[in-house]
């Protein structure tokens, strides 16, 4: 799927690192931040915009790829 002149996308789900799909520690992974850090900062959108957070939280996760397919053989 990838070839050595194609870079990966920015933001990859990081499924080692996840509690639910990955998305929150695939982004903390693109901004290089803590994954706690934009967990937390989901958790308070979710309280405050529960359906526009819950619908933006599952397209990422539908359409972000995952580290697992970019890895080498």
């Amino acid at each position: 799927m990838n070839t050595r002149h194609e870079r990966p996308p920015r933001f990859l789900r990081d499924t080692n690192a996840a509690y639910l799909g990955g998305v929150c520690a695939g982004i903390a992974r693109g901004l290089r931040v803590r994954a706690i850090a934009v967990r937390v900062v989901m958790a308070i959108a979710a309280v405050l915009f529960t359906t526009p957070t819950l619908m933006a939280y599952a397209a990422a996760w539908l359409l972000m790829d995952s580290r697992d397919e970019y890895r080498r053989p």
